[in-house]
């Protein structure tokens, strides 16, 4: 490794860095990716064991931490174990998530307040708590979705939740410049992880789903971890404010179907 990649490589050593939602999928993936770069990772989830045994994965299990991202008091608590480590907030991630499946008829309103205070309301405090805490500047990278950019029937919750990261994200851009902070949101489309892994995703044509994918197939964590990676490095130091679409191109645009028994360079 030389030149360009060489020095990214060493931009976020000793970074003190915190993930939410580290427990499994695109955040296990970025702990371990922004360990891998000699970061020191603080993850956080709200499943101890699980987000432990991650942890232990990149050398990081001591530093694991408890955080339901809906607790104010659990961000400050957090942040505090972090300085006191000598570790002070430098870069966070905030991807801890969920969603629910439904008709906008057939959506509980608990399970709507849900979605608004684990997407929405939990990166709120997150990029609150980088505001009061990165006194020396940093990188704020917010998870949304590809959800949260283009409508989806029966993710109406989900898709509320994530568009309104987007705004806020682009709020926190604005107001945060002049301190260093940098805000930015990736977009994740179709990624294999565990989040449809519910009843209310059983009924999901999953193959039939990847064919309209222009890439032809679902995304890793690991790609999404790349892309946070970007965003949270000096490589990136002119971006802020930015929706990073990570979906194999199902976000540019649509294909026109075609009937097999035609030449599909044919045009009539």
């Amino acid at each position: 490794m030389t030149g360009a990649r060489e020095t990214a490589a060493r931009d976020l050593e000793g970074a003190g860095v915190l993930i939410t939602g580290a427990a499994k999928g695109i955040g296990a993936a970025t702990a371990a990716a922004f360990a891998a770069r000699g970061a020191v990772v603080y993850p956080t989830d709200v499943d101890a064991d699980r987000g432990r045994a991650a942890a232990a994965e990149y050398g990081a299990a001591e530093r694991f931490k408890v955080l339901d991202v809906r607790d104010e008091e659990g961000w400050g608590r957090v942040v505090a174990e972090m300085e006191a480590d000598g570790h002070p907030l430098q870069v966070m991630v905030n991807s801890a998530g969920a969603a629910i499946r439904a008709s906008l008829a057939d959506t509980p309103l608990d399970g709507f307040r849900r979605m608004v205070d684990l997407n929405l309301v939990g990166t709120f405090l997150g990029v609150r708590t980088a505001a009061r805490h990165m006194v020396a500047g940093g990188a704020v990278v917010n998870i949304s979705s590809l959800r949260g950019v283009v409508a989806t029937a029966e993710l109406g919750a989900y898709g509320a939740s994530k568009f309104g990261v987007r705004a806020l994200t682009r709020v926190a851009a604005i107001e945060l410049a002049h301190k260093g902070i940098r805000v930015n949101d990736v977009c994740p489309g179709s990624i294999d992880t565990e989040i449809t892994a519910v009843p209310d995703f059983d009924h999901v044509d999953v193959e039939s789903y990847v064919r309209t994918i222009p890439m032809q197939r679902r995304g890793a964590p690991e790609e999404v971890a790349e892309v946070i990676l970007f965003l949270a490095e000096p490589r990136s130091s002119y971006i802020t404010g930015v929706d990073l679409l990570v979906d194999g191109g199902t976000g540019a645009g649509v294909t026109t179907p075609t009937k097999n028994n035609l030449d599909k360079n044919t045009e009539n």
